[in-house]
């Protein structure tokens, strides 16, 4: 039950203060200019930089990376599965291990089975 209290505190609390800043941000000016008395050389080389293209660049690049990187994981993940195949017995891999309730039983079976139990 305390918990429950607590949890209702921390939410309401929360609740306020998300209320007070949307009640400050129409009081921010969106304008503000600020004073830099002298352009740097950095400043200069930063505002004649193309971001936009730049940016699409770097996307197609993180595209490229990231498919080329799925494609090693599958290349990986073939190995692997190749790999742990190799463990299997061949008797396994010709053989169904299971038996199958729809097979029909052996009768040397089923004769060996009774005469254990007769005697």
């Amino acid at each position: 039950m305390y918990n429950f209290i607590l949890q209702i505190l921390i939410m309401a609390s929360l609740a306020v203060v998300i209320y007070l800043v949307a009640r400050t941000i129409p009081r921010i000016d969106d304008n503000i200019v600020l004073s830099s008395p002298r352009n740097s050389f950095f400043d200069k080389i930063i505002s004649k930089m193309p971001l936009e293209k730049l940016d699409l660049m770097l996307n197609n690049l993180l595209e490229k990376m990231l498919r080329k990187f799925k494609i090693l994981i599958m290349k990986f993940d073939n190995v692997l599965t190749k790999w742990l195949s190799g463990f299997k017995s061949d008797a396994a891999k010709d053989k169904n291990i299971r038996p199958s309730i729809f097979d029909t039983p052996d009768p040397n079976i089923i004769n060996k089975e009774e005469e254990r139990r007769r005697e």
